[in-house]
């Protein structure tokens, strides 16, 4: 990614002032030669102006830019023609702050003129693999039923206030004095569910098949149990 952005400024560069070198680096004096150093300095957060940038941009890369030639004037005149063309460039941002002599000094290169030109890092958001919709919406119901029991003891005595709860459904419902309990409207599928049943401190998880109507209940007996 980086590398495609220093191709694009070299060749920036080149449309601004045909001819000259490009190079990439650290500042240095070419002896015989006039060309413009382009050195990457840092990555940073962009700068404010491109805030409202439509796709926002993310990171900006601070490149560091002087010119040489045998002609020192030479050398100024390529660099204000630079500093003009990145005026009017709406993709690069000019940043005139001088760098400090310690920089200067860690670069090993006498402080020259310069300027600082940011340029857009692009990060292309991923491309997601959609498909293709090749009919019309269809929309099924799930089914909706009741489901009924009893809680029986031992010799098939009704078990009374006993807690019958639906975990997945977050229902709880209770036996009445004849051991019945009663959920008027859970999903028809799947066929399976599972019951927590509490009783006389005895706590039991069972999976049951749903009856295939209302007219066959659910017997759950208590001796059929284990206890905790």
């Amino acid at each position: 990614m980086i590398d495609s952005v220093d191709r694009d400024l070299q060749e920036w560069v080149r449309t601004v002032l045909p001819g000259v070198d490009v190079f990439l680096g650290l500042p240095q004096h070419l002896d015989g030669k006039q060309g413009v150093n382009l050195y990457l300095l840092a990555l940073s957060d962009p700068p404010p102006a491109w805030m409202n940038r439509q796709p926002a941009t993310r990171v900006a890369l601070r490149y560091l830019v002087t010119t040489w030639a045998e002609d020192e004037m030479e050398a100024h005149r390529m660099l204000g023609q630079l500093v003009l063309a990145v005026m009017e460039n709406r993709e690069y941002e000019l940043d005139l702050a001088g760098l400090p002599a310690t920089l200067w000094a860690a670069l090993g290169v006498a402080p020259r003129p310069s300027f600082t030109l940011c340029a857009p890092l692009r990060i292309e958001p991923p491309v997601l693999d959609t498909k293709l919709v090749k009919g019309p919406l269809v929309i099924r119901g799930a089914p909706v039923t009741s489901l009924q029991g009893v809680v029986l003891g031992p010799g098939n005595i009704p078990i009374v206030g006993a807690s019958v709860e639906i975990p997945a459904l977050a229902l709880t419902n209770h036996t009445d004095a004849k051991g019945r309990f009663y959920f008027s409207s859970v999903p028809g599928e799947p066929r399976s569910i599972q019951l927590l049943v509490k009783a006389r401190g005895r706590t039991q998880s069972v999976t049951v098949e749903q009856p295939g109507s209302d007219r066959e209940p659910l017997a759950i007996r208590f001796d059929s149990f284990d206890t905790k």
